[in-house]
């Protein structure tokens, strides 16, 4: 990390910009789409704050794991112990700091108030995690070229993964917070961890693949292909979201296979009598 004080000024300032413009433009974007229903400052300055918190957990949690041998233990030889784990249990760890910090700190709060709300937040935490990560992963580069180029890369690549499975946990999160049903509450909350610990595990055994190949161009083509599948799986759930929330604040009517969530009616007098 100590190479980034090699740097001459503007030098710096090109990585720096190349980092953090990219998630300060999708923070922006993700307050706007919730323009007529905005947040509290402090709602959100948690969230974006939450990177740091994140990391470090995750950093604890990961050290953890490897060194008490959680969940890999013996059964893997050695020299394949550290990929196995990188693949399998890396990504459930990083998933579970982010629900854990959606949960403890934003959850309950009366400005949750809406489905669309579980979006915003989560999707604000996961962008702070990705920033502080990507800062980490630049700044041990060894030169200008590499430090801008891996920015570059994570900007199209693992900052869009963790977005995704931060819409994909506010999708399930709020479908957790606004049911009636205690069997579906106990469903979704398990969906919330599940799913973007599955779709991270994928892109992780994905890149990890793909690292081995020599073939340049074919990568780089089945790289983009999966990238975009990554944006496409984002961009579904944010629809269904907004679909739901829709319904949710209109008091309308469900499909058959969500009516088990409450309407804005049955949610305010649930509240004011939690109150």
């Amino acid at each position: 990390m100590n190479n980034i004080f090699m740097l001459d000024m503007p030098r710096l300032i090109v990585v720096i910009l190349l980092t953090i413009v990219p998630s300060i433009l999708l923070l922006t974007l993700i307050l706007y789409s919730d323009r007529k229903s905005r947040e509290p400052l402090s709602m959100i300055l948690i969230c974006v704050l939450s990177g740091a918190f994140t990391i470090c957990l995750s950093l604890l949690l990961d050290n953890i794991v490897i060194k008490y041998n959680f969940i890999v233990g013996n059964l893997l030889p050695s020299s394949n112990s550290y990929s196995i784990y990188k693949i399998l249990i890396l990504a459930g760890v990083e998933e579970y700091t982010k629900l854990l910090t959606l949960y403890l700190f934003l959850f309950k709060n009366k400005s949750y108030d809406d489905i669309y709300d579980g979006f915003v937040y989560s999707s604000i935490i996961a962008l702070s995690f990705s920033l502080v990560e990507t800062f980490m992963y630049v700044l041990n580069e060894e030169t200008f070229a590499d430090m801008t180029s891996l920015a570059v890369l994570r900007n199209f690549t693992s900052v869009p993964l963790h977005i995704v499975c931060g819409i994909s946990m506010g999708y399930f999160i709020s479908l957790e917070k606004f049911s009636k049903d205690k069997t579906k509450k106990i469903k979704n909350l398990l969906l919330a961890f599940v799913v973007p610990t599955l779709i991270h595990t994928v892109y992780n055994t994905f890149f990890s693949i793909s690292s081995l190949s020599s073939e340049t161009l074919i990568v780089a083509f089945i790289v983009l292909l999966f990238v975009l599948s990554i944006y496409f799986i984002g961009i579904m759930f944010i629809y269904k979201t907004y679909k739901l929330n829709k319904i949710f604040i209109t008091n309308g009517n469900y499909p058959k296979k969500y009516r088990h969530l409450m309407i804005k009616s049955e949610f305010l007098y649930k509240e004011s009598r939690r109150f």
